[in-house]
């Protein structure tokens, strides 16, 4: 029986050049990281110590500011819309029309399955831990599901931190990801801290949200990456994006 060559293994695995390589490694620990945060706030956010804490304190405050400044509470309330079921759906069916035309059927796919995977996460996990929504929250703010984590927060982040991933590769924006990547970074922080300001979520289930999301995001691009690669090599000399 031969042996096994660990140094071949882990050369591959950290090679740039394998379609199992270095992006692969890269996407597996990043993914077990973001799922390590996520179970310690978890292990916070239901328990009786500083995390509850403070999130009791900070949504508290959070509540006087909304009574005295009704402006700031139109702002967030506006911005929270972006990051509902609705709008995430719309953008759901809008994106892989656009991604259809444009024949990235791969990648259309992809991204339905993506937002499809992230609702099931979302209600799974409210099913988990069933926390009850926080007793602040604003007189606009009807849901009655579980509060943690936030379906807001993980949708979010991943609708437009994966459809920022597509559109640099499926539109070929280049040098142009520096103004695409900030603004929807933004945006999606922009909806987390509506959800905890109008008091729909506790600052916990909003870093839960955004945790479990992007361990969703880097499982999807690694995926989406190693089909690519694969692609790649069994096209010697092919130009472009091969996904389609």
């Amino acid at each position: 029986m031969a042996r096994f060559d660990w140094k071949t293994f882990f050369r591959r695995r950290l090679s740039p050049e394998e379609y199992l390589g270095l992006h692969l490694t890269i996407g597996l620990l990043l993914c077990a990281g973001l799922l390590g945060l996520f179970a310690w706030v978890a292990h916070g956010a239901i328990g009786q110590g500083r995390v509850e804490h403070f999130d009791a304190d900070l949504g508290e405050s959070l509540a006087q500011h909304r009574e005295s400044h009704e402006w700031v509470r139109d702002f967030f309330f506006g911005v929270t819309q972006l990051g509902s079921p609705e709008t995430i759906s719309g953008l759901a069916v809008a994106v892989a029309l656009l991604l259809i035309v444009r024949r990235h059927r791969l990648l259309a796919l992809v991204w339905l399955v993506a937002l499809a995977g992230c609702g099931l996460l979302d209600a799974g996990l409210k099913l988990v831990f069933h926390r009850d929504r926080p007793p602040f929250r604003d007189s606009g703010i009807h849901e009655t599901t579980a509060s943690f984590p936030s379906g807001h927060a993980m949708g979010s982040f991943v609708c437009y931190g994966l459809l920022a991933y597509l559109l640099l590769l499926a539109l070929s924006l280049g040098k142009k990801w520096r103004h695409v990547v900030p603004v929807f970074a933004l945006l999606v922080l922009l909806i987390g801290s509506s959800r905890i300001y109008l008091g729909a979520h506790y600052f916990s289930d909003v870093a839960g949200g955004f945790l479990v999301g992007s361990a969703w995001v880097a499982t999807c691009i690694t995926g989406i990456e190693t089909v690519r690669r694969r692609r790649l090599q069994r096209q010697t000399g092919s130009g472009g994006i091969v996904e389609r």
